[in-house]
């Protein structure tokens, strides 16, 4: 009976999911219901009171947002973008890999897919409909850059931050397994897409401007360096990569909060204008992060604690805990799928990580890893597939594009990038 009911309570979760419910709401509702189920419900307060305090991600994810808002303010986003995009004024057939490659790198610093559109919309949806490409194409391509996963090479990132504290990793082990996968998954897409987009291009309408695109005036180019500043940081300073030791309190590298702080400051420092405004919008970073971000966390681990006193946590564990790659398509393909579903990736991959990594950590760390590396790419397409997605929505309303056509120009070569992913993961035993 208890199964049957299990059964039926993540059924009602997926209708509910399908039809645009809040993904908090449900995931705490869920989760209550199987804890209620298994006559623990208080478990599942505990773990919310829990994880509301939990500075380990707390710290990094709201104040990566924070110093995002404040680049945002000073103009810092659009430096980057302009002098990024720079190069792909007079090389027409650049500008759907290149445009792509915008997005990515840029989402790397700043991790908000749709704070990275907003960012990068306005100057490459103009230049490419202005070289001859049609809204949907423009909208696709900013779509794919910006949501393709930049975001998970920066370690303030909601879904690094889980696989670092669900396997108790050095965040090094945790960016080495998410590198060549994401990076050859993301290049396959791309390239797909780019041939895809390539083959029904007519001729050119205008000729492609020296403006920036979008009427604005070149910001000063020193700007365009600010936003990568705390990640090359925490990068710089991992043991191994340039210093073998590092003194105290820094052993283990620069912490992703004081890097995300630091970098703020100095970005107050030269920029100068109205400071205060500037720690103001910091701070709106901050509670936007824990508005939208935070509590996914939250709920997903309240999600989770109900499904482990139903006993569901462990056979999900033994579904996927292998090595052959059964496990590996079920761990990247279900946390896809859920968040085509939910229009959010974080939910799905820090739920999974908080589930299965734990329990392989001692026995097969690099296992680990790489299942929750796999997840999180896995959720990041997905998101990217998802009608319900805020990017998603973003990128079509902005260039004035069907969602459903974008989804259908996006779908395919993100799912020849996951297959080329898991490859690799594969491959690699």
């Amino acid at each position: 009976m208890q199964l049957a009911a299990t059964f039926v309570i993540i059924a009602v979760t997926m209708w509910l999911l399908v039809h645009e419910v809040d993904v908090r709401l449900v995931l705490f509702g869920a989760g209550l219901a199987l804890a209620s189920l298994a006559m623990k419900p208080l478990v599942v307060f505990d773990v919310f009171l829990n994880e509301m305090g939990n500075g380990k991600t707390i710290g990094p994810i709201c104040t990566a947002m924070g110093y995002a808002y404040v680049l945002r303010a000073t103009g810092c986003d659009r430096a980057m973008v302009q002098m990024l995009i720079r190069p792909l004024r007079r090389v027409r057939w650049l500008l759907i890999p290149g445009g792509c490659a915008v997005g990515f790198i840029t989402n790397i610093a700043i991790t908000s897919q749709t704070g990275v559109a907003a960012a990068v919309g306005p100057i490459l949806v103009p230049l490419m409909v202005a070289a001859g490409y049609s809204p949907v194409t423009a909208a696709a391509t900013l779509l794919l850059g910006c949501s393709g996963g930049g975001s998970l090479y920066n370690p303030g990132d909601a879904d690094l931050v889980a696989i670092h504290e669900a396997s108790r990793a050095p965040m090094k082990l945790a960016l080495d397994a998410m590198f060549l996968p994401l990076l050859g998954g993301f290049a396959t897409a791309v390239a797909v897409f780019s041939f895809n987009a390539g083959r029904g291009v007519g001729a050119v309408v205008t000729a492609i401007a020296e403006t920036e695109g979008d009427g604005t005036a070149p910001a000063p180019r020193w700007k365009a360096w600010l936003p990568p500043l705390p990640v090359a940081a925490i990068f710089l300073m991992m043991p191994g990569v340039f210093f073998s030791t590092l003194p105290a309190p820094f052993e283990k590298g620069l912490p992703v909060a004081h890097a995300m702080i630091g970098a703020t400051m100095v970005v107050l420092v030269l920029c100068r204008g109205d400071v205060s405004q500037h720690v103001k919008k910091f701070c709106e970073g901050l509670g936007y992060a824990y508005a939208n971000i935070i509590t996914l966390i939250v709920t997903a681990s309240c999600f989770i604690a109900g499904m482990t006193e139903v006993g569901l946590t462990d056979r999900f564990i033994k579904l996927v805990s292998g090595v052959d790659w059964t496990a590996k398509l079920a761990a990247g393909g279900i946390t896809g799928l859920l968040a085509i579903i939910a229009g959010t990736g974080i939910g799905p991959s820090v739920a999974f990580s908080k589930a299965v990594l734990p329990t392989l950590r001692d026995t097969n760390l690099p296992a680990a890893l790489d299942l929750g590396a796999l997840a999180a790419i896995g959720a990041t397409f997905g998101r990217t597939m998802s009608p319900v997605a805020a990017v998603v929505i973003f990128c079509a309303t902005f260039a004035s594009a069907p969602t459903l056509a974008l989804i259908k120009r996006t779908a395919g070569p993100l799912l020849a990038g996951f297959v080329v992913t898991l490859a690799i993961f594969l491959a690699r035993g």
